[in-house]
């Protein structure tokens, strides 16, 4: 949480604006339809907690992920959004929540013993955040993020770099929105591997992620995960 303060501090004295770039709707889920290649899947996002302190609000998504074998169950992941003075800092990996998320997902295949050494090997540090607010320009810079993922011996690096591109109007099966436009490339690395996926993402006032497309310069397919439906 100090991070948390930290960022909103600062986000608090750069600007006044009034709109956020998600949804403060706690219960709300958001539908969307995920295309890989010629597989189609469909998904969702749900608005777990919102807490307010103060002039900021924090703001935690869930992104469900179905159980990849019979012994595990389907899940959420958990990811932050913070909020304050019309500053919205989406956090597209933090090392607090990966860290949860993983250990969560390794608790219901794990045994107890199996967990304990699990926990003394894996740490995550870091965070890849994107700061969306109604002052951007296209051709702005995003600021550059990096996170770190350590499963001894190894370590994983994740970082990104990219621009705001401006505003967009699109259409979706949930209706059409006015959204802000990012270009980002994220780039992964370990050992002597490494890949980058071209991302652009749209992102609605009140809503939250609108459409994300996904490209990876090594594997070469694209992935479009579009919204289709916004539930109460």
């Amino acid at each position: 949480m100090k991070i948390y303060v930290l960022i909103i501090a600062c986000m608090l004295c750069s600007t006044t604006a009034f709109a956020q770039y998600c949804s403060l709707q706690k219960g709300q889920k958001l539908y969307y339809e995920v295309l890989t290649g010629e597989k189609k899947i469909e998904t969702y996002t749900s608005v777990v907690g919102v807490e307010t302190k103060n002039d900021s609000t924090f703001i935690t998504l869930g992104d469900f992920a179905p159980k990849m074998n019979e012994k595990m169950k389907d899940t959420l992941f958990y990811h932050k959004v913070a909020y304050a003075n019309g500053n919205t800092l989406v956090y597209l990996q933090d090392g607090e929540s990966m860290k949860d998320n993983m250990l969560g997902l390794m608790a219901a295949a794990l045994n107890k013993n199996d967990m304990t050494a699990a926990k003394e090997k894996f740490d995550v540090n870091g965070q890849i955040c994107l700061l969306l607010n109604e002052k951007q320009k296209k051709g702005d810079k995003i600021k550059a993020n990096e996170m770190s993922i350590r499963i001894k011996p190894v370590t994983m690096t994740v970082s990104i770099k990219g621009e705001y591109e401006g505003t967009e109007t699109i259409s979706t099966p949930a209706g059409q929105f006015d959204c802000v436009k990012v270009t980002y490339s994220m780039k992964m690395k370990f050992f002597m591997f490494s890949d980058e996926s071209q991302i652009t993402e749209w992102y609605a006032k009140g809503v939250g992620l609108v459409k994300h497309e996904e490209k990876s310069r090594k594997l070469g397919q694209k992935m479009v995960k579009t919204l289709t439906k916004i539930a109460e």
